[in-house]
């Protein structure tokens, strides 16, 4: 006796759509490298460097005896409204940094601070161990 088997549906995988997929790929990824490197090689002219000097930085610095130095020059309390004026005149930033003595007095802080800003400084960065000017 014969059995009638059922057609058994065979599963099978097209590769001709995978085939352009994967040739598709290939010509993009072959495109894009090609534009990574300009196709003509060019010696650009350079130009003139200027000499753009940066400002040198305005540094207050009070020691322990009160004494007032901006940067290395030393000057009164009197005068040193002047003398940041004159060196904030130059300074886009507008920027002083300020160096005090851990044993200074509050009040001569808080006067130099007005007197930075009254001289027309925008910023004041405070200066602590472990920063340099």
């Amino acid at each position: 006796m014969d059995f009638i088997r059922p057609k058994r549906v065979s599963l099978s995988l097209d590769m001709a759509p995978l085939i352009d997929v994967v040739f598709q790929l290939l010509i993009f990824f072959m495109l894009s490298s090609s534009f990574l490197t300009p196709a003509l090689r060019l010696t650009l002219p350079k130009a003139v460097e200027q000499d753009e000097r940066q400002p040198q930085r305005v540094v207050i610095s009070v020691d322990k005896a009160r004494e007032v130095f901006v940067n290395t020059t030393k000057t009164s309390m009197a005068e040193l409204k002047g003398l940041l004026e004159l060196r904030l005149a130059s300074d886009p930033k507008k920027s002083v940094h300020l160096r005090g003595d851990a044993e200074m007095p509050y009040k001569l802080f808080v006067q130099i601070m007005d007197l930075a800003r009254q001289a027309g400084a925008r910023q004041i960065n405070i200066l602590h161990q472990g920063t340099q000017p």
